[in-house]
């Protein structure tokens, strides 16, 4: 499985009628020469958010978004109170799982099951 990092890229907007930014995606990678340069939901691994001032709107907001899109993992690092919320498990509706972890904490990705 190939995957690479984007940073502070679009999501391609079959997320509905936005195009969210978020500060970094983890995504299959592209074969072709020149691919598209926005990934879409079915090419995203999951999605980390750093956040600070956006932290309502960064777990509330752009986590319906992305639920709605169907991506599987996304991730809100919280550094003014050193914590992570990891939603997981998309519906229409939202995330049906959000675990907080502290920064002391191991976080291994669903589908990076062997990194930490």
């Amino acid at each position: 499985m190939n995957s690479g990092t984007s940073c502070q890229n679009a999501v391609t907007s079959t997320l509905s009628t936005s195009e969210p930014e978020t500060d970094i995606a983890i995504v299959k990678i592209d074969p072709q020469p020149y691919g598209n340069p926005h990934p879409n939901p079915q090419e995203i691994f999951f999605l980390i958010e750093i956040s600070d001032t956006t932290l309502k709107i960064d777990r509330e907001e752009k986590a319906l978004i992305y639920a709605k899109a169907n991506i599987s993992e996304y991730w809100v690092l919280d550094v003014s109170n050193r914590q992570a919320y990891i939603c997981r498990h998309p519906t229409p509706k939202g995330y049906k799982s959000e675990t907080v972890f502290s920064d002391s904490e191991i976080i291994n990705p669903l589908n990076f099951p062997s990194l930490s």
